[in-house]
């Protein structure tokens, strides 16, 4: 027990319950207000502009989301401006190897939250969630790390302010159905939730050290640095981020000793994401490797709260995979082929988003020019240009 207290740091159960029970005030006044006035259908809009990726001009809001917009927009007072473009550019140097983390770890720690995942799952459709999740968290993700994005009106900035819209909605929706409870499972999308989600993706160069990626403190402080400018974007509590990375890595081993547990919801949405990876890789000798890279990167803890089936022979590609992420690292010629092979299922997965379809509706994914150069990346509609 005394261990489990010191790797949790100064985050106790004492200091973490409230979280559980907090929304995020500005944003949920907004929901309301415009709710009230029966402003569904902007509503609705903006956050379906979420996936289609584009800037939404004052006519088209409620005079509430726009005072929101225009005063939620600004940097925190701690923001570094060069440790912000410094984790940008550890971003473009891995970010092909990081989008792989994102749908291989920080998803599946995401559905090992018991409680979470009832959110998750509230509405049902868990496929069509799960498809929608994936779309959405690549795209904020390139929005926030591409070159400019967390800049005056940048796309990450309007992503995070609308994704912060988003939750409240979900506050506003699953909150009022009286099936909710409450008092077990604490407010829907609540703070600890969204630190939490936060930090599946703050803390994914720690995670990928695993694949023997390099890269100095120095720079993977920057890369925290950039999330913690995000989780200030997203409306997460002042006084829940985490301070640096040993902070961090405290509070995430705080969250996952009081959440991961085992739950039919994370394993559905679990199931509803390989079978959605599988479809991203090609041929089907290799189907086995998004499970294998799961059970690589996340804990047994994780892994076994969402059911995760054992990896099968694709297991024992591990090795050479190791092999092939340290080679790029030494290979400065994006077009080199063992950069290519190193990245070649996030290429796979990033070049099939744009083609995606969500409830029926082609989704619009936007890969940011920078990166799309740094990759070697086709873009979307050049694909038949040549």
């Amino acid at each position: 027990m005394s261990s489990n207290s010191a790797s949790r740091g100064r985050w106790t159960d004492e200091v973490l319950e409230p979280f559980r029970f907090m929304g995020e005030p500005v944003a949920d006044a907004v929901i309301q207000e415009v709710f009230a006035n029966n402003e569904v259908a902007t509503v609705n809009r903006i956050l379906q502009s979420i996936q289609s990726n584009v800037h939404l001009v004052p006519g088209e809001m409620p005079d509430a989301v726009e005072a929101y917009l225009n005063q939620t927009d600004d940097w925190p007072e701690w923001a570094d401006a060069e440790k912000v473009l410094l984790g940008q550019r550890l971003f473009q140097r891995y970010g092909m190897q990081m989008t792989l983390a994102y749908f291989t770890w920080s998803l599946p720690c995401c559905y090992a939250w018991a409680k979470a995942a009832k959110v998750l799952t509230w509405t049902g459709g868990i496929d069509k969630h799960v498809h929608r999740r994936i779309i959405e968290t690549a795209q904020f993700v390139l929005d926030v790390m591409g070159e400019g994005g967390l800049g005056p009106k940048g796309f990450g900035v309007r992503t995070a302010q609308k994704i912060r819209l988003l939750h409240a909605t979900i506050r506003y929706h699953v909150g009022g159905d009286a099936r909710w409870q409450a008092s077990e499972w604490g407010t829907p999308a609540n703070q600890e939730d969204h630190v939490a989600t936060l930090l599946t993706l703050a803390l994914v160069p720690r995670v990928l050290t695993r694949l023997q990626l390099d890269f100095t403190p120095q720079e993977e402080d920057a890369y925290f640095h950039c999330w913690r400018v995000i989780g200030h974007f997203l409306g997460i509590h002042p006084a829940l981020l985490p301070r640096d990375l040993e902070d961090a890595q405290q509070l995430w081993e705080a969250i996952q000793q009081r959440q991961v547990k085992p739950s039919v919801e994370g394993a559905a949405l679990t199931k509803a994401l390989v079978d959605y990876l599988k479809t991203r890789i090609p041929g089907t000798m290799m189907d086995g490797i998004a499970v294998a890279m799961m059970r690589e990167l996340c804990s047994e803890a994780v892994a076994d709260a969402v059911g995760l089936e054992k990896s099968d022979w694709t297991r024992h590609l591990l090795g050479p995979m190791r092999w092939m992420f340290s080679l790029s690292d030494e290979a400065q010629d994006q077009s080199g082929l063992a950069a290519k092979i190193s990245a070649s299922l996030s290429r796979e997965l990033l070049e099939g988003l744009h083609s995606s379809e969500t409830g029926g509706s082609r989704v619009s994914f936007r890969i940011p020019q920078s990166l799309q150069e740094s990759w070697n990346l086709t873009a979307p509609g050049e694909k038949q240009a040549s």
